[in-house]
């Protein structure tokens, strides 16, 4: 599918996780009958794919410009290029605005050094996924071969998943782990990995007097997939904690957008605002809360009688203020 300036990008496919936020952006609105990509395709700069953002410069007319890369995947292609907005709404992970994003003349009252604070040191954990195919005869033919394992060993958590009938490989996750786990497993190549993966299973599985056969022949080992979150430049961790002393930092990030954006221009969302780690919950909740805020300060009209003071508001114990 095409974005605003037609750069082509994976139409949805409405399988998974995936389908939530794929709904959110090309099912037709209620009451509109057109979707939210049918809304920002129509304007020149309205979808925008392949483009990174790497600095936010608040203006002296009270507006930010927004400065980014288009095309930026190919090096050959990329533009520097820039658009200013009366605001701007900031979802990225916290490590990436740390280490690939400038933001620039903002005063201390808009953007506080406690704020930033917070979001610098902010914990994120590290995960590692190995998926492979798996043949559609596994869960059919071979019911005696576990499906879930929990293991003792380094490959941790194991999961096969059935697609529909329209696919012709299901999945395996051979190895779902975290944190010190996950850590252990970066010194070694995604072809190692995989090997030394599967050859941990076959050892289990054919040491299980209960079972006594291997699984690797069911697996396509020639189209394997590793996610190293904490190596994935978009992201760079997996799901963001907070650290034991922490909590109100979080919350003070909870707090900002009713406190400071109506100021400042800037709205936080995303799990990187959020005292929640589970990716679609807390992005779900700062994405409304970041719409209300916004919808107040720009003087919209609620329906229903609602007003911030139906809104709870975040506190913090007086000495983390």
């Amino acid at each position: 599918m095409p974005d605003s300036r037609g750069l082509r990008f994976q139409a949805p496919a409405y399988l998974g996780i995936a389908a939530l936020d794929e709904a959110l952006l090309f099912m037709d609105i209620a009451g509109l009958g057109e979707s939210l990509y049918s809304q920002c395709v129509a304007r020149k700069d309205g979808l925008l794919t392949d483009s990174s953002v790497h600095g936010l410069h608040k203006l002296a007319d009270g507006r930010i410009r927004v400065d980014y890369r288009w095309r930026h995947s190919d090096e050959a292609k990329a533009q520097p290029m820039s658009e200013v907005f009366d605001s701007v709404v900031l979802t990225t992970p916290s490590w990436l605005i740390e280490t690939g994003m400038r933001l620039e003349g903002f005063s201390r009252s808009m953007l506080p050094p406690a704020i930033v604070e917070a979001w610098k040191h902010a914990h994120w954990e590290t995960s590692c996924k190995v998926y492979a195919p798996l043949r559609k005869s596994f869960l059919d033919q071979y019911p005696h071969l576990p499906q879930i394992l929990v293991t003792d060993s380094f490959v941790h958590d194991v999961y096969a998943y059935r697609y529909n009938d329209q696919h012709t490989r299901d999945c395996i996750l051979l190895s779902y782990t975290w944190e010190d786990d996950a850590t252990k497993l970066a010194a070694y190549s995604d072809a190692e990995l995989v090997e030394k993966c599967v050859a941990e299973l076959d050892r289990i599985l054919l040491r299980c007097t209960n079972i006594g056969e291997p699984i690797s022949p069911h697996i396509d080992l020639g189209n394997t997939r590793i996610q190293r979150w904490m190596t994935d430049r978009n992201a760079l961790g997996c799901a963001k904690l907070y650290r034991a002393g922490a909590y109100y930092d979080a919350v003070s990030l909870m707090k900002y957008n009713r406190d400071r954006s109506a100021h400042s221009g800037l709205y936080l969302a995303g799990e990187s605002f959020s005292v929640d780690a589970g990716w679609t919950e807390p992005c779900l909740r700062t994405a409304i809360d970041t719409v209300i805020n916004l919808c107040n300060n720009t003087g919209a009209h609620f329906k229903g009688g609602f007003s911030l003071e139906h809104y709870p508001h975040y506190q913090l114990p007086r000495q983390a203020l």
